[in-house]
């Protein structure tokens, strides 16, 4: 699951330093605002074909956080 979630990432996150660990944190080290997270929820939308509400999206700190959510789900 980490590694369909890092590419995700990886294809959304267009920077050539880009280091994705389950530490990383969305916003800071990925360097996204909360639009951009917003738009990255939606590619793990399509990529799990799944709905993930809105106020959900404030659980995910983290790559792990985001793991963790659509291992459970």
């Amino acid at each position: 699951m980490f590694d369909r979630v890092k590419s995700v990432i990886e294809g959304y996150v267009k920077r050539d330093d880009l280091v994705i660990t389950r530490e990383t944190d969305v916003l800071s080290d990925l360097g996204i605002n909360s639009l951009e997270l917003v738009e990255l929820v939606c590619a793990f939308e399509m990529e799990f074909d799944m709905d993930i509400p809105e106020k959900d999206i404030r659980k995910f700190m983290t790559v792990d956080d985001i793991v963790s959510y659509l291992e459970a789900a």
